[in-house]
């Protein structure tokens, strides 16, 4: 029991890793707007449309996601990250936007 619990913390762990990498890229850019959307949430469609918007900017921005002061590769996250995180906004959805707002804290720390 204890193994299991602490695989799924680890699991967790590299799932919110994996999405603040993306968002935390946006922030680096002087595009605080995905991280402040996750953070005010109130809603499964709010989330699923803002991870929707920075995967298809990260997988479009070619080499760069910005070149100013700062040269940013983007990030896509994986696909079972978004999918854990999906889940657990179906499973809870006070629980699922907890995580989205810690998501959102990471990325701009």
């Amino acid at each position: 029991m204890g193994v299991v619990l602490l695989q799924e913390q680890v699991d967790e762990e590299r799932y919110v890793s994996d999405l603040v990498d993306m968002i935390r890229r946006f922030v680096w850019c002087g595009l605080p707007s995905f991280a402040d959307r996750l953070a005010n949430a109130t809603s499964k469609e709010v989330v699923e449309v803002t991870l929707y918007e920075a995967l298809r900017i990260s997988r479009s921005a070619g080499e760069f996601l910005c070149q100013d002061e700062r040269t940013v590769r983007p990030h896509v996250a994986r696909e079972e990250s978004v999918k854990w995180l999906l889940r657990k906004l179906d499973e809870d959805l006070v629980a699922g936007l907890e995580i989205a707002r810690r998501i959102a804290i990471r990325a701009l720390a």
